[in-house]
């Protein structure tokens, strides 16, 4: 998976497309230091990502910013 284009929307949030899904628009927001996924448009039933794309897709964004390292000790439940 490749992060395709990205870009700053409203305050604290980040539109992306991944080449996975190139007719999705990934939502994230900004949570402390690195950012997460807050929605997803133009999603299909046929093409619904598991846990292990939205970790990828939100792992990508975050190297891609440079907050890798604050993404990576986030704290799980």
């Amino acid at each position: 998976m490749r992060l395709e284009t990205w870009s700053y929307t409203r305050r604290y949030q980040i539109k992306a497309i991944f080449d996975v899904y190139p007719h999705v628009t990934v939502l994230f927001r900004q949570i402390g230091s690195y950012y997460f996924i807050y929605s997803m448009k133009g999603l299909t039933k046929d093409h619904l990502p598991g846990r292990k794309e939205y970790v990828q897709m939100e792992y990508l964004l975050n190297k891609e910013l440079g907050l890798r390292d604050a993404y990576r000790q986030r704290k799980f439940r």
